[in-house]
């Protein structure tokens, strides 16, 4: 049951004023200035630091909406005012430089106008040379499909092409092409029509050359740390291109400087878990324990390396290090991988809650080291955009879910894994209620929903009425109700140990591939 101090926090965050828990101390004082408005991105962060580190966000009128950009010069404005009563800084590179996430790829503003918001970041450092400056920014993803919904216009007819093209550019520079692909190329850059594609690199060079400035300003001294995060960045494409030119220019730059890693929406959280980890003098280690199978080996979908590097990059960007035994380890970071080493999406048949003998083996592990008296965090990445359903089972008929530290199956892996490592880390900050709440949200957002909610109202009603999930229209009411419904009915079914009185479910951006979850 949801604490009223979290609540409190909670309702802070939707406001967009202050989250703070009982055992922040004012004196470390944190502005954040998030990716964008979605809960996984602000409200889901500050409920998670707020026993930690007292968190101070931008008023919700200077944030993102969707496809409408932050004003821009107005959050820089408070981000100012703010600057000499502040501990530190965890900032969101996009939102500050391009108005927010989506505005990043879909932004019309000139090269000037970027480079000198990207000399803001000098002014933040004079106003408070103490001043703690954390940043991450993100690689501009390239979609593998016709989409529009967060791309520009043109992607919706011309984005698979447009991928396939710059895959093989991007294979033409690393290893070469055959004949057959020499052919497809020339056909692709037939196919597209010249402005489109020339306004899809001209914006990315754009992009790229603010990340370059940003790469000086973190050799500067200027930013402390900097994390690029690497949203759909599959290789080879064109955002795998960008990576390696990145690379060769951050290649001077040290772990304790600069790291990246798979994934975008969980780099607030990893963050603020770092600066929380930084002021307190610690660096809690991790042990680590994967699945039967390939485990660390797997390239998850969507990205374009090992699940180990990935953690371990993870880890280390949190402020954490990684250990060789468990009895000295801070946190136990569980790291569910398919058994086969292939990443099937949620809604794939193969995820059903009938109990696997790999599953029932990892699900033996978990018990025993919770017995041990362990603090287990639990990254569930055998499946994209959900949970393993296999597993949950498992454990909820052990009763295990309430006594892990952390759990996390949502979107892609890097996200997961950095939502559990980080909520796993601060768990033992945070009064057992908290950490109750907080734990619940995750076991209802990406298994309840997105592994078996979403899967419903997908075959009810989205298909058989042809209804886009990303505009819902008409059809919103009808589906928003279903999700309602089903996952009311989900938390009486599976989450009866955590006492939930009442649910409260938004949708981020309007649409069903997300949602928020609130407990009361």
């Amino acid at each position: 049951m949801l604490t009223k101090r979290l609540v409190l926090v909670i309702l802070f965050a939707a406001w967009g004023l202050l989250g703070f828990g009982g055992l922040a101390r004012a004196e470390d004082r944190v502005l954040y200035i998030p990716l964008d408005e979605r809960p996984v991105n602000l409200d889901y962060v500050v409920a998670t630091t707020a026993d930690t580190i007292y968190v101070v966000t931008p008023p919700d009128f200077l944030l993102p909406d969707h496809k409408t950009p932050a004003p821009v010069d107005r959050l820089w404005d408070w981000a100012f005012k703010n600057t000499r009563s502040t501990t530190g800084m965890v900032l969101a590179t996009d939102t500050l430089i391009y108005g927010g996430l989506i505005p990043s790829r879909n932004h019309e503003l000139s090269r000037e106008e970027l480079l000198a918001r990207v000399e803001n970041f000098k002014r933040l450092k004079a106003l408070n040379p103490r001043l703690k400056i954390l940043a991450f920014t993100t690689l501009m993803r390239t979609p593998a499909t016709n989409t529009a919904v967060e791309e520009p216009a043109y992607y919706g007819t011309y984005g698979a092409a447009i991928y396939r093209l710059t895959a093989l550019e991007d294979k033409k520079e690393t290893r070469g092409l055959d004949a057959r692909e020499t052919r497809e190329l020339a056909g692709l850059k037939a196919s597209i029509p010249p402005e489109y594609l020339q306004d899809w690199l001209d914006r990315r060079a754009k992009n790229l050359e603010v990340t370059f400035r940003l790469l000086d300003l973190t050799r500067e001294g200027v930013i402390d740390y900097l994390v690029l995060g690497r949203d759909d960045a599959t290789a080879p494409s064109q955002s795998h291109r960008e990576y390696r030119y990145l690379l060769q220019q951050a290649e001077d730059l040290t772990a304790d400087k600069f790291i990246s890693f798979p994934g975008v929406d969980e780099g607030g959280l990893v963050l603020l878990t770092r600066l929380a980890n930084l002021l307190a003098g610690e660096k809690p280690g991790v042990y680590l324990d994967y699945a039967p199978g390939p485990g660390p080996a797997i390239v998850p979908a969507y990205e374009d390396t090992t699940v180990g590097d990935s953690v371990a990059a993870h880890i280390a960007a949190a402020g954490g290090r990684i250990v060789t035994d468990p009895r000295a380890a801070d946190l136990v970071l569980m790291v569910n991988t398919p058994p086969d080493g292939v990443t099937r999406e949620t809604a794939s048949p193969a995820n059903s809650a009938a109990l696997k003998p790999e599953t029932a083996a990892y699900a033996k592990k978990i018990a025993t080291y919770i017995a041990g008296g362990r603090p287990v965090a639990l990254a569930d990445i055998a499946f994209a955009n959900g949970a393993d359903n296999s597993l949950l089972a498992a454990l909820e008929q052990a009763g295990l879910l309430p006594r892990l530290q952390a759990y996390a199956g949502l979107n892609t892996a890097g996200n997961a894994i950095g939502y559990a490592l980080c909520q796993g880390l601060l768990a033992r900050r945070m009064q057992p209620e908290d950490r109750q709440a907080i734990l619940a949200v995750r076991l209802l957002d990406d298994w309840g929903y997105q592994a078996n909610v979403r899967s419903q109202v997908d075959r009810e009603i989205i298909r058989p009425y042809g209804v886009d999930k990303n505009n819902p229209g008409a059809y919103a009411d009808r589906i928003f109700t279903a999700i309602r419904e089903g996952m009311a009915r989900f938390a009486r079914a599976h989450l009866g140990d955590f006492k939930i009185d009442s649910l409260d479910i938004s949708f981020p951006w309007n649409r069903a591939f997300n949602i928020g979850v609130k407990i009361r």
